[in-house]
């Protein structure tokens, strides 16, 4: 990558919602004209479930796989070892505005924590933890947003990381 695309994860224990809220988040971001790249951290191994041929496929063992239409391509390929997130970015198209993770909470990545009171109502607050989202009241140091402010959040994000305006 020739320039550095604005990076921020969003961590959060599991069923906390980050999933559902980046889509909201990414579909905010989309009709304001950016360009988004996930990449979601899958601790555990990927389940493939058999639905199409390039997953039946992929399940038959083939080491490498690409269904590729018009308008979408989709990879599989069997790797020996997680890859260092240095090397996922690299894979990211130079075009894109901003890219979302999802997870990697270990990585040094400027982070939004997402918290619910039904699933741990105690914050992790790990390094470089920007803001948090929550149906709770925190007396934290940190902007702190509810799960319905999306456009909110999309502008923290954009004013944070200082992306500048699509085209």
């Amino acid at each position: 990558m020739g320039t550095l695309i604005p990076v921020i994860s969003f961590v959060g224990r599991h069923n906390s919602g980050k999933t559902t809220l980046l889509s909201q988040v990414i579909n905010h971001l989309s009709q304001l004209g950016y360009k988004t790249a996930v990449v979601k951290h899958a601790p555990h191994t990927l389940n493939i479930e058999p639905r199409k041929d390039s997953e039946r496929l992929y399940q038959a063992g083939a080491d490498f796989v690409m269904a590729s239409s018009p308008e979408l391509a989709i990879t599989y390929c069997r790797q020996e070892q997680e890859l260092d997130f240095s090397e996922i970015l690299k894979q990211i198209p130079e075009d894109i505005d901003l890219i979302i993770v999802e997870g990697f909470k270990n990585e040094p990545l400027d982070k939004i924590e997402v918290l619910r009171q039904e699933i741990d109502p105690v914050p992790m607050l790990l390094p470089k933890t920007r803001a948090l989202i929550t149906d709770i009241n925190m007396p934290v140091d940190l902007p702190v947003f509810s799960f319905s402010q999306c456009a909110e959040i999309t502008d923290f994000i954009l004013r944070f990381l200082k992306v500048d305006l699509p085209g």
